[in-house]
């Protein structure tokens, strides 16, 4: 195994965990390049994101902490449009941090979230690519929009959300183009020979606004897509106030689900088909961007921030954010430089769990002794089984999240209602067992492990005083 490996984080937004060619499922893209890198690695078939919404899942990746663990504050967006809750506060521990400090080259391109846009979480370069409105707070801010505005063209994206279109310019003003031609520079650069490198290369596709560029999107058709089995009846069967969660969320209209039965009959194909465009555009772009990429000294990890209803359960998007696996489980897998390949693991884990992986990899400390990331070296290295432990989701919306094995329970913690489902006997979550008298001491317990893991602190782990 190389001492000083480089790491290479490939991220995609809003995409679901059987999406890609590997997945074997219904739902899968044609993704070669992806599926030719998964190969050679280990593929976590039952990955969770720490949060189903995009900021408090991104700022776990970045730390290894599960939301609620996270400090937040400040920053340019208003908390209204901050899904579930603010961004990484600048001046706390980060990944980025810690390799930097090592001695690495440190590099970000794409969406991150971050609040003010460039805040400073350890990356010495940055292309910052983000999903943002025309005329939102310090769009200046955004390099992708600077540059495309630069070239007498718009910023076109966010003109129809949620509504299918054709890229309007040719592929190389598209966004996934730009944040791979900005990545290749990096890693192109001499530099990246005489020092170990960690780049986040994180693209913005497939989330909204589908608008992916020829020839992707010619290649993908609405009457060729299959269409979910689930729609909004899969819902009825939810307590209160879950149930009501599907028709409206509590923060209000800026949230409120985006249901397929709202639409014409023909949108929900060509919301897939565009999804599947991008996805398989993407894909195109990472195998570009490998192709100049040595395996046997890079560890490259491939995730997404949370899935995407896709039309199951009726809705589209993200929204709501209850932790069904449809935007919960996430692809997720690692090759390259200290794995040994070939393999596929179904215990659940956390896609966070990278982060105490690079740090175990790399010979590291972890920040804290509580850190929620597991490291998962060994099950890379030698073909051992993650521990069982739980693991979390959603620990911000007030209805998290806990897998453990075949069983999973979603708690609302106000209203003191359960769902449990036994994934391995009802993977399509259709039947709620929180009501059978069997399962009462499995819902104590969970409930006892939930409680004490929301309970668990910010670890004070500031690079610098906490602003105020």
């Amino acid at each position: 195994m190389p001492q000083t490996p480089n790491i290479l984080l490939l991220m995609t937004d809003q995409q679901r965990h059987d999406s890609l060619g590997y997945s074997r499922q219904g739902e899968a893209t044609d993704t070669p390049h992806l599926d030719a890198l998964a190969a050679g690695g280990v593929i976590f078939e039952h990955a969770y994101s720490s949060d189903t919404a995009c900021i408090p899942a991104r700022s776990s990746l970045l730390t290894g902490l599960l939301p609620h663990r996270v400090p937040r504050g400040g920053g340019d967006r208003p908390r209204a449009k901050t899904a579930s809750g603010l961004a990484l506060t600048e001046g706390y521990w980060t990944l980025a941090h810690a390799l930097r400090d090592a001695g690495y080259d440190t590099a970000l391109f794409g969406k991150m979230h971050f609040s003010p846009i460039r805040a400073q979480h350890g990356f010495d370069t940055m292309a910052m690519c983000e999903h943002l409105p025309a005329g939102y707070p310090r769009d200046e801010a955004d390099d992708y929009r600077r540059w495309i505005n630069a070239t007498g063209r718009e910023d076109v994206r966010f003109q129809r959300p949620g509504m299918p279109r054709v890229f309007p310019y040719a592929q190389e003003y598209h966004p996934t183009h730009w944040i791979t031609h900005h990545a290749r520079q990096f890693l192109d650069a001499p530099a990246r020979r005489s020092k170990p490198w960690f780049a986040v290369v994180s693209y913005t596709d497939p989330h909204t606004p589908y608008s992916p560029p020829e020839p992707y999107a010619s290649r993908h058709h609405a009457a060729d897509q299959v269409l979910p089995q689930s729609g909004m009846e899969s819902n009825n069967g939810l307590p209160w106030p879950f149930s009501n969660i599907t028709v409206r969320h509590p923060r209000g209209t800026f949230f409120e689900p985006d249901r397929v039965d709202h639409h014409p009959a023909e949108h929900l194909p060509n919301v897939l088909a565009a999804i599947r465009a991008g996805i398989n555009h993407v894909d195109d772009k990472i195998g570009e961007l490998l192709a100049g990429v040595d395996l046997s000294n890079t560890l490259v990890i491939f995730l997404s921030d949370h899935g995407d209803y896709g039309g199951h359960r009726g809705f589209l998007g993200k929204i709501p954010w209850l932790p069904f696996d449809d935007i919960a489980r996430v692809p997720f897998f690692m090759a390259g430089a200290g794995v040994s390949g070939g393999r596929r693991v179904t215990a659940p884990v956390q896609s966070f769990d990278y982060v105490a992986t690079v740090l175990d990899l790399v010979g590291l400390p972890g920040p804290c002794s509580d850190l929620d990331s597991r490291s998962l070296l060994r099950v890379l290295a030698g073909g051992e089984q993650p521990a069982e432990r739980p693991v979390f989701c959603g620990t911000l919306e007030g209805f998290p999240m806990l897998r453990r094995g075949r069983y999973k329970h979603i708690w609302h913690t106000v209203a003191n209602v359960h769902i449990l489902y036994d994934l391995e006997a009802d993977p399509g979550e259709a039947h709620n067992l929180a009501d059978q008298p069997r399962y009462r001491a499995l819902l104590e317990a969970n409930v006892q492990e939930l409680s004490a893991m929301l309970a668990r602190p910010v670890p004070p782990l500031w690079r610098q005083p906490a602003a105020g």
